[in-house]
C-alpha cells in the first residue's frame, strides 16, 4: 500500500446517474509513487437489493442479485519475464466501459430495504500488498434511473376517482357527517409532472374542519421467505383552510408536483414493490378521526403519447432566487393554501440520496 498514493474510480458523468439501457463509460485512477508489478485488473458491476426488518419475534431479511458484470482491463506497462505489468511511478488510466440492461429497476433507498449498484475495482498484485493480501480494491457507487413507459401500463390514461361518506367526532359522540369526493383526470403522470387535484368536501356535521390537505404518498412493500413488510412516505403536501359547520369547500386543479422518485412497481426487483397513491385527509376540529381518501396512480418516466405535449409544471424558480412561488392564495382568506415537504433539491433530477457510512461489502 506504501507504494500507491491514490486509486479512485471516475464516471464519465459527474453525477453518476445513467438510464436504464446506456452505457457507462469511466476509467480508475492509480497514482503510484514507485514502480508496481501488477498481475491483472478487474473490474465489477454489480446491482443488488437487500431488505431487513424487526417483528416480535426475529429478524427477517432477503437479498436479491439485479445485475452482475465482470471483465479484466488490460495493464499498457512494461512486461517482464514472470508475464506480469510494471506500472511506473506517476499516474495510469484504466478505462472501462459495460452496458445497463434495458430493463433494469431504479435505485432505491428506503427505511426497511434498498436497491444499489456500484463499481468495485482490483489491483491484483503478489508481494505488492502483503499486510492486505494479494490485492487492492476501490468501490463507486452510481444511481441507474429505471424506464417506466404508461403508454404500456393499463388505464394509465384513465380517469380516477373515488369518494367517501364517514362520520365524524368520538364513538360516544358523533356530530355528523362529512362527504368527500377526490378525482383526477387520468392514473398515469411523470417524473417532475405537476398534478391537478379535483376534490370536494361538505361538512354537513356540526363540528369545524380545522384544514384539509392533499398527499403523494409513497407505499413501500418489502418481502422476504416467510413474510412482508409495509411501509409509507409522504412525499409532498398541499394543504388548506379550514371548513364552517355545514360548510363546502372546492379544490379545483390544484396543482401536486411530483419529485424525482423510482417509477412504480420497480419491476425487475422481487424482494421490493413500489406504488404511489394521492391522499385526501381531512382533520375536524378536537377529537375526532382524521378522514383519509386515496385514489392509485402510477409514475413512470415515459408520457403518455397525447399528454407529451401537455405536460404541466410548476413554475419553480432557481435555487438562487428568494421568491419562491408559494404560498398561493385564493380570494377567501379561509382557503389558504401552502406548501409543505418540498424543495428545490427534490425537484432536481438528480440520484437517490446516499448515507455518508454507507459502507459496500
Amino acid at each position: 500500500m506504501e507504494k500507491i498514493e491514490k486509486f479512485q474510480i471516475v464516471f464519465n458523468n459527474p453525477a453518476a446517474t445513467y438510464f436504464a439501457g446506456e452505457t457507462v463509460y469511466g476509467y480508475g485512477w492509480l497514482v503510484v509513487k514507485e514502480p508496481v508489478y501488477v498481475s491483472s485488473i478487474c473490474l465489477e458491476a454489480i446491482g443488488e437489493a437487500k431488505v431487513e426488518w424487526m417483528t416480535s419475534s426475529d429478524v427477517q431479511n432477503s437479498d436479491e442479485e439485479i445485475f452482475n458484470h465482470t471483465s479484466v482491463l488490460p495493464i499498457k506497462g512494461e512486461k517482464q519475464i514472470n508475464d506480469e505489468g510494471v506500472l511506473h511511478s506517476g499516474s495510469h488510466y484504466f478505462p472501462f466501459e459495460f452496458v445497463l440492461p434495458q430493463k433494469l429497476p431504479s435505485s432505491f433507498k428506503g427505511k426497511h430495504g434498498r436497491l444499489r449498484y456500484y463499481v468495485r475495482m482490483s489491483v491484483y498484485s503478489q508481494g505488492v500488498f502483503p499486510q492486505s493480501g494479494p490485492h487492492t480494491e476501490r468501490t463507486s457507487k452510481f444511481a441507474v434511473i429505471g424506464s417506466l413507459d404508461l403508454n404500456n401500463e393499463p388505464d394509465a390514461s384513465l380517469p380516477v376517482e373515488n369518494d367517501t361518506f364517514e362520520a365524524v367526532g368520538s364513538w360516544c359522540c358523533i356530530a355528523g357527517t362529512v362527504t368527500a369526493m377526490l378525482k383526477l383526470d387520468r392514473k398515469g403522470y411523470t417524473i417532475k409532472e405537476a398534478i391537478p387535484v379535483y376534490a370536494e368536501i361538505k361538512n354537513l356535521s356540526a363540528r369545524r374542519i380545522a384544514s384539509t390537505q392533499v398527499s403523494l404518498i409513497q407505499n413501500v412493500t418489502y418481502y422476504s421467505y416467510r413474510g412482508r413488510f409495509s411501509e409509507s412516505t409522504t412525499l409532498v403536501t398541499v394543504h388548506k383552510g379550514r371548513i364552517a359547520p355545514r360548510g363546502k369547500q372546492t379544490w379545483n386543479r390544484e396543482l401536486l408536483s411530483v419529485p424525482t422518485v423510482p417509477p412504480s412497481h420497480l419491476r425487475g426487483c422481487r424482494i421490493i414493490d413500489v406504488q404511489y397513491s394521492i391522499e385526501l385527509c381531512i382533520k375536524p376540529c378536537g377529537v375526532a378521526r382524521k378522514v383519509k381518501l386515496p385514489v392509485d396512480i402510477v409514475i413512470g418516466t415515459v408520457a403518455l403519447k397525447d399528454q407529451q405535449h401537455k405536460v404541466t409544471c410548476h413554475p419553480l424558480l432557481s435555487p438562487e432566487d428568494n421568491n419562491f412561488p408559494f404560498p398561493f392564495f385564493s380570494a377567501n382568506d379561509d382557503s389558504e393554501v401552502f406548501l409543505t415537504d418540498l424543495s428545490i433539491h427534490n425537484m432536481l433530477p438528480t440520484a437517490p440520496p446516499w448515507e455518508e457510512d454507507d459502507d459496500i461489502p
